[in-house]
């Protein structure tokens, strides 16, 4: 039966309760802080430091700029104010209260946790930065540019879990510099909003394509319609019908109600196919096409 260790070893003997929770999960977590992957993920989360950070949102700003693209430098704009007000709030925080690092716990077993000025960066421990920062900016993405939301956050996380194997922060640090970092992020929310969805016609978009193919008969036209609006859901306003050829409206041959007539000069004219045209996001574009040749369209095309 194992024995608990008597409190002169514990690295902060005079804590109790959350506080000695945290404290023993941080020194149990500080053992692989020589690990060779503790030390990758840490020196890539020094991305996450004040300058670094600060930079990354500056070329996020100057590439928009280059590229033309407003909305993109925004959403730099909008990353550089959270981060600095994440900054500004966790300095002014840390400048209230000591808390020795885990890593000077481990070494010398000297734990402090008051209110009072800070003597160096080795009693700066609450809140964490790193996390601050980190989660400041990958909110913002994820607001703005959800595509990358994801990698933001999962960025976000390992720069701001690391820092609890790495010694360097407590699990309640990094919790707190996470909650500085939502309530910067969506603070800029409030003061700079992201930028407002178009509204263009979405038909104007250029993310929009027309999909384009010939049918011979209007039958068959008349059924990759139906097709598209009832098994993929287009809307049919957005599918047109034109015949190839002048004085057309049946197709190159025969079909339906039109081959049960025969053929009599009385019957429509044959001169050309029927073409259908579809306009859809680009992200539907490879099914309407694929729906098109299934239905037996010809000289499929997108434009």
């Amino acid at each position: 039966m194992s024995q608990r260790p008597h409190p002169a070893a514990h690295p902060a003997p005079q804590t109790e309760g959350l506080e000695r929770m945290d404290v023993e999960a941080a020194a149990l977590a500080a053992r692989h802080r020589h690990h060779p992957l503790v030390k990758t993920l840490g020196a890539a989360s020094e991305l996450a430091d004040q300058i670094p950070l600060g930079t990354v949102c500056g070329a996020v700003i100057a590439g928009g700029l280059a590229a033309g693209r407003p909305d993109v430098a925004r959403t730099g704009l909008r990353m550089m104010v959270a981060h600095v007000l994440a900054n500004a709030v966790k300095r002014q925080i840390k400048n209230r209260l000591r808390r020795i690092r885990p890593e000077e716990v481990v070494k010398d077993r000297d734990y402090t946790f008051e209110p009072g000025e800070t003597q160096g960066g080795h009693d700066t421990s609450f809140p964490s930065g790193h996390t601050a920062g980190a989660v400041a900016v990958a909110a913002i993405v994820a607001r703005d540019m959800p595509p990358l939301a994801l990698p933001a956050w999962a960025a976000a996380a390992l720069m701001s879990g690391v820092q609890i194997p790495r010694a360097r922060h407590y699990p309640a640090d990094v919790a707190a510099g996470a909650a500085v970092g939502l309530t910067a992020a969506r603070l800029v929310d409030l003061l700079l909003p992201p930028n407002p969805p178009s509204q263009e016609n979405p038909m104007s978009d250029s993310a929009t394509k027309t999909i384009v193919a010939l049918f011979q008969t209007r039958e068959a036209a008349d059924y990759a319609i139906e097709h598209l609006v009832q098994q993929h859901g287009l809307n049919r306003a957005d599918i047109f019908a034109e015949a190839q050829g002048d004085d057309n409206t049946a197709g190159t041959r025969p079909s339906g109600g039109d081959a049960a007539k025969g053929d009599t000069p009385s019957d429509p004219a044959l001169r050309g196919g029927i073409r259908l045209s579809a306009d859809v996001a680009a992200d539907k574009a490879d099914l309407v096409r694929n729906a098109f040749e299934e239905m037996g369209g010809q000289d499929i095309a997108a434009r």
